[in-house]
């Protein structure tokens, strides 16, 4: 019986502490919480409470106490000081990782990027830790400032002779753009179910707007991070560099798919794809495998041998066997483009199914745009009908920059100059057709509303 009771008064004293502690770090979490919100910077002391008696209690103690340093951070009047507070941020990333695992925050990232940001350490330190944070946590390595820090200190030091090959340099720039476009994917597809919302005429919840600038923002960042790549590496992949580079290397990565996709991929980017190592390259990578990529390449060299029906046969293939949606759009308007030059109706079909599998491509209705404000020679019964095209193709520049938000500026201008070259409306006025509906009965086959007065 006294054992039992002694058992019994420890279980009982057990229970009571653990429902202190429970409370103790809710309070100091709490507390921590509205002080952060408020720019204080005392929040780092429960901070310091939390991480020494609670660190597995929840995981905000690391959300908000990543904003307590940062505040201190911000606050340092030293460098000394600064410093401190960096490493005790990497610090806490790390004790993150330990507590909650698999928490999906991409702390070996922002390790990175904290000695970036704050000038701390060297460039070696900080490639190490993205270098790290790239090939051991890939899933979260999302933010476009990261990859681009990393890929510039990788450029500047094989500009340095520190021995980091061309090749390196490429291979690192194809990774890089593969998870660009991984990460653009997945916000396209978000705005494109908003977009596809819209178009069905449904009004977006408030939150549903947010979330849409949102994506729109984070997505002009990405494109914004991916020109900056490409200038950076630009003097180094011109023509003139890569044919020879990559003939040196040719029979011994003949059967390496991937070596021969990147390859073509880059020469393809950089105009290169004339030249008969181009071909000999797009061939091999065929034979090995004819999937979407090879077949695209194929494409290329049959046209630029002029076998247009050849060309389009294999460009067919290609977008017939792509599944990202982006892929297949982007190769939609690559065809659109050499059709345009030919056949304006059906570069117009080819435009329209890169929007039915992206809603959000804009430069398709960029394109008709232009298709449609070349054609008013080919349109209209008068002079008055013909220039009212000019409306319809600034209503898809207006689509366009709606969809957009990277394309805006070049659509509204674009917008404005098609509208400025429509009738005025003094022309209107002698017409007598404010307010009517012109029928453009060409290749176009659709009509404008004339402006009313």
């Amino acid at each position: 019986m006294k054992k039992s009771l002694t058992l019994l008064f420890i279980a009982t004293a057990s229970f009571f502490s653990q429902a202190q502690n429970t409370e103790a770090c809710t309070e100091a979490i709490s507390l921590m919480t509205t002080s952060v919100k408020a720019k204080d910077v005392n929040s780092y002391d429960y901070l310091t409470t939390l991480r020494k008696d609670c660190p597995t209690f929840h995981k905000s103690i690391y959300t908000y106490g990543e904003l307590a340093i940062k505040l201190k951070i911000e606050k340092a009047t030293t460098p000394q000081e600064k410093e401190k507070y960096v490493r005790d941020l990497l610090k806490l990333y790390d004790e993150h990782d330990q507590y909650f695992p698999g928490n999906g925050a991409g702390n070996k990232m922002k390790k990175g990027l904290a000695l970036f940001d704050n000038k701390i350490g060297t460039t070696d330190e900080v490639y190490n830790l993205l270098d790290v944070a790239f090939k051991t946590d890939y899933a979260n390595f999302k933010y476009a400032k990261a990859m681009y820090v990393y890929f510039e200190i990788l450029v500047n030091k094989h500009k340095a002779n520190s021995g980091i090959e061309l090749q390196q340099v490429f291979d690192k720039y194809d990774d890089l753009t593969k998870k660009l476009e991984e990460e653009e994917k997945e916000l396209t597809d978000e705005k494109d179910a908003l977009l596809s919302k819209e178009e069905s005429g449904q009004t977006l919840t408030d939150k549903e707007t947010a979330r849409k600038n949102r994506l729109e923002n984070n997505l002009e960042i990405f494109e914004g991070v991916r020109n900056d790549m490409d200038n950076i590496i630009l003097e180094l992949s011109t023509c003139a560099k890569l044919i020879p580079f990559y003939q040196k290397g040719f029979e011994q990565n003949k059967t390496n798919e991937e070596w021969l996709k990147r390859a073509t991929n880059r020469l393809d980017a950089k105009g290169c794809d004339s030249d008969p190592l181009f071909s000999k390259m797009s061939e091999a990578l065929y034979k090995l495998n004819p999937s979407a990529e090879a077949a695209e390449k194929l494409g290329v060299v049959e046209y630029q041998r002029k076998n247009t029906a050849k060309a389009m046969e294999y460009f067919n293939q290609a977008a017939s066997l792509h599944t990202d949606n982006t892929k297949k759009a982007n190769l939609y308007y690559k065809i659109a483009t050499l059709y345009s030059r030919s056949n304006k109706a059906q570069a117009r079909n080819y435009a329209r199914k890169a929007l039915e599998v992206k809603p959000s491509f804009g430069k398709s209705y960029l394109l008709i745009a232009s298709l449609y404000g070349s054609s008013i020679n080919d349109c209209g019964n008068d002079q008055f009908e013909k220039r009212a095209v000019y409306w319809l193709a600034a209503q898809y520049c207006d689509k366009a920059a709606s969809v957009d938000s990277t394309l805006r500026s070049k659509a509204s201008g674009d917008a404005a100059k098609y509208r400025a070259a429509a009738p005025s409306k003094t022309e209107i006025f002698q017409s007598g057709k404010g307010g009517q509906r012109i029928a453009f009965n060409c290749w176009i086959g659709e009509s404008i509303l004339v402006p009313s007065l």
